[in-house]
């Protein structure tokens, strides 16, 4: 069966040793945009990380390495390390992970809430690829494309191996990988754990401790040559306390001490199904479906919220040398049940998208997306509230090959929001502690018309790509600081431009580079008053960059990289009007590892230079984030 699932292994920046054991670069296919299609080739601006990119970096997690290696904008979501911000293309630290959807083998991490994708329940380990689609993807994964998709793959068959690793603070982490297969049959086992004393403290000497247990298992089978079924069961559990948020004078004399913690659990239980029947090479079906249960609660305030999440999806595939089409349905339900109270948010949605193979060199494509978006809250003892919307998204791109190795794309993506259900709900404290409810209705789901042109250029030691955007957006939303309701920005836009390059300078030193250069802006917003317009959205870096230089040497390989984002408005601060601004960020890391045979020693600095860096949400009021050095070691024997 071909292609049945991508299991690229096609390395993007290697260096000649026995564990990086090529000295070129190479195209790598995408799977993200339903439509296998060649990076070199594609009509839209794209990102890709492989498995060995991921070993090379040493990353203690996958924020870790989204935040040091990607051009994703990654920040602890108000002091949290396990349910961290995710933003690109400028639409904030506050309301960046609204706009951009986690996908993990197709299933959807997008919370029907606030609260941010849930990124910690992925073991880094576990992951074959990340594909990151920028300003594109609304067509095949819907509400809340607007920046784009990151699309995560995890290794089909797992390596057999065992990790562990220490560190300051005394943090420990184990990882247990096994895996399976012959010509019927894949079977996997994973467990991964780690955990910390942390280094914050509050005035009762308690720390801002955590841990976290990861545990997958899962079975392919392929009974016959055109059929392939697949199960699997994932369980997360966690719990970490984060500190409350403090002066700009603390900040800058001992940012270890705060006035409290929040403590908050996770759990998070997930059963995916799948099944795929190849009719012929060029023509098949394939069905997908997850049940997730998952809690949250913050136990200072013994608030608990459960959810439930239900996705199906299934797409009829056909392809052939000059026309490809993907045409399918997806759908998904949740529930959020907090207080007694249930409000389910529901998806239905059918989409087409079209490649065409014009020639050899010219290549356009194209997409459409109808999506029903229905909403009702059913609170205790009082009547049920409902609201629907229908909305459509759209795709057309183009790419032409100039040469072997050169080729440029233009590509225009309508995309949508939804209100999550926090925000669709206006909540009244007036006579509190009785809190009223009600559908907030003058919040409308948010309009994206995005713009993208690039070029790429990919030699055999040089991959490079760069891209120019604007997003022209109709009601973004956002949590207006004066009222704490929800609403609309009328108008505003984004552009920018980034660049990607991956040079291997010889076969013993290579580097990476990506840049993106962000302008952020409302143009009007009546809430407001006026005194919102031609202000710049807070929480956006103008400048983001990371930068990594390797080098390898007899059995050694050592890898630097370097953040930065330069500074930006405090999260709330949309009249930028405040005294004290987001500080730019900085942090160094560094990797060495020594491998022989089937033993690998291991040890990364974090924040080499000991850089202070925060998270401002207001006047005097900062998180500390990767403030201080800190450092891991450990080994992996692979059997």
């Amino acid at each position: 069966m071909k292609n049945k699932i991508s299991t690229s292994l096609v390395a993007g920046l290697l260096i000649a040793t026995n564990l990086y054991s090529t000295d070129t670069l190479e195209t790598i296919t995408v799977t993200s945009n339903a439509i296998e299609t060649d990076e070199k080739k594609a009509t839209f601006s794209t990102e890709i990380y492989t498995k060995k990119d991921i070993e090379i970096s040493k990353s203690k997690d996958i924020y870790d390495f989204l935040a040091s290696q990607t051009s994703v904008n990654v920040m602890p979501n108000f002091g949290n390390k396990f349910s961290q911000s995710l933003d690109i293309r400028g639409y904030g630290l506050e309301n960046g992970n609204q706009n951009l959807i986690v996908n993990v083998n197709g299933r959807r991490l997008n919370n029907i809430d606030n609260s941010p994708q849930l990124l910690a329940s992925i073991p880094l380990e576990s992951i074959e690829k990340i594909e990151i689609l920028k300003g594109s993807g609304s067509v095949v994964y819907g509400d809340g494309a607007n920046a784009g998709v990151i699309n995560i793959i995890t290794d089909k068959k797992n390596s057999n191996y065992i990790k562990t690793y220490l560190g300051n603070n005394t943090s420990k982490g184990g990882v247990v990988s096994l895996g399976y297969g012959n010509e019927y049959i894949i079977a996997n086992a994973y467990v991964d754990y780690s955990s910390t004393d942390g280094s914050i403290e509050d005035i009762n000497e308690n720390k801002d401790e955590n841990y976290i247990k990861n545990k997958n298992f899962s079975l392919v089978f392929t009974p016959t040559e055109s059929l392939e079924l697949s199960l699997g069961r994932t369980y997360s559990n966690m719990n970490t306390k984060y500190g409350n948020p403090i002066t700009l004078k603390q900040f800058n004399e001992n940012p270890n001490k705060t006035s409290s913690l929040t403590e908050q659990y996770f759990s998070s239980y997930v059963t995916t199904v799948g099944a795929r029947y190849d009719f012929n090479p060029n023509f098949w079906i394939d069905a997908n479906f997850s049940d997730e249960d998952k809690k949250s609660k913050f136990v200072n305030f013994n608030s608990e919220s459960k959810y439930n999440y239900k996705t199906l999806s299934s797409t009829i595939n056909y392809k052939d040398n000059m026309f490809k089409v993907v045409a399918g349905i997806d759908g998904f339900d949740g529930d959020k049940k907090e207080n007694g109270n249930i409000t389910t948010k529901k998806n239905k949605a059918a989409f087409t998208s079209v490649e065409l193979n014009a020639t050899e060199d010219l290549t356009f494509s194209t997409g459409f997306r109808r999506e029903n978006i229905e909403y009702e809250y059913k609170p205790q003892g009082n009547t049920n509230l409902k609201k629907d919307h229908y909305i459509n998204a759209y795709d057309f791109g183009v790419n032409y090959v100039l040469t072997e190795n050169q080729s440029i794309f233009a590509n225009y993506n309508r995309s949508f929001q939804s209100p999550n259900i926090d925000m669709f709900f206006s909540k009244d404290y007036s006579n509190f502690p009785l809190v009223s409810i009600k559908f907030n209705d003058f919040i409308e789901p948010s309009k994206v018309q995005n713009y993208t042109v690039g070029y790429n250029n990919f030699q055999e030691n040089n991959k490079l790509k760069v891209s120019l955007f604007r997003a022209n957006l109709t009601n973004e939303m956002f949590t207006d600081p004066n009222t704490w309701e929800s609403t609309n920005i009328d108008k505003s836009y984004k552009y920018g431009f980034e660049l990607y390059d991956k040079f291997l300078i010889n076969e013993n030193l290579f580097t990476s580079l990506n840049y993106s250069y962000i302008i952020s802006k409302i143009d009007r917003e009546n809430e407001g008053n006026g005194a919102y317009n031609g202000k710049k959205l807070p929480g956006v870096s103008k400048h983001n960059l990371t930068v990594g230089l390797g080098y390898d040497f007899y059995k050694f390989s050592t890898f630097v990289s370097h953040s930065y984002k330069s500074s930006a408005y405090a999260l709330n601060d949309f009249e930028n009007r405040f005294s004290q601004k987001q500080k730019h960020y900085h942090s160094t890391d560094l990797s060495l590892t020594f491998t022989h045979k089937n033993l690998e020693i291991f040890g990364k600095i974090q924040n080499l230079f000991d850089q202070n860096n925060g998270i401002w949400v207001q006047d005097d009021g900062i998180y500390p984030v990767n403030f201080e050095r800190t450092f891991y070691a450990g080994m992996k024997v692979s059997f």
